[in-house]
């Protein structure tokens, strides 16, 4: 593939990964004002069986500042994707800044893997702290999402050490020519 067809599909990807970075925190705010966050939609997206029907602000401010985290760190990495993009997309395909880039992304999938994991932790115990005692729950789950996530992560930290040591060569190579 040559350097100008890798530059356009970047700048491509990169357009993309700008409309994402608008459109997904007002597709969140159209589903919160429409559906809004009731007690069985919250039961639902986190399997929880036994919950007050109306939880109160303390638990639902809890709800909505993981999840408010989590988006933040989604939001972040899709910022970092645009900038990786935006400079391939301008040759800059063997810079140490786009290696950089490439660094961070697997950084920001290693934290919101840790998010995911700890959110959904905090957010079912602070969803059923109101229960009567003994029927609180405390839930840490780790499945596929998880798995792929931290997969995902050490990918994009080895594909930004080899892009950085790719970078290293190139200026190294100019610097003979």
């Amino acid at each position: 593939m040559t350097t100008e067809r890798i530059a356009r599909r970047a700048r491509v990807l990169a357009a993309v990964t700008t409309v994402l970075i608008g459109v997904v925190p007002l597709a969140v705010l159209i589903v919160l004002a429409s559906a809004g966050a009731d007690a069985e939609a919250l039961r639902t997206a986190y399997g929880i069986k036994v919950m007050p029907d109306d939880p109160d602000v303390g638990p639902t401010m809890v709800w909505l500042g993981v999840e408010a985290l989590r988006l933040g760190l989604f939001l972040w990495i899709l910022w970092c994707v645009r900038g990786w993009l935006t400079a391939c997309g301008r040759g800059q395909v063997f810079a140490g800044q786009t290696a950089r880039h490439v660094q961070r992304i697997g950084t920001g999938l290693l934290m919101l893997a840790v998010a995911h994991v700890l959110g959904n932790t905090i957010i079912i115990a602070a969803l059923t702290w109101n229960n009567p005692a003994g029927q609180r729950s405390l839930a840490i789950g780790f499945g596929s999402t998880e798995v792929l996530l931290l997969l995902a992560a050490g990918l994009m930290t080895l594909f930004g050490w080899i892009q950085s040591e790719a970078a290293r060569l190139s200026a190294e190579n100019e610097g003979f020519v």
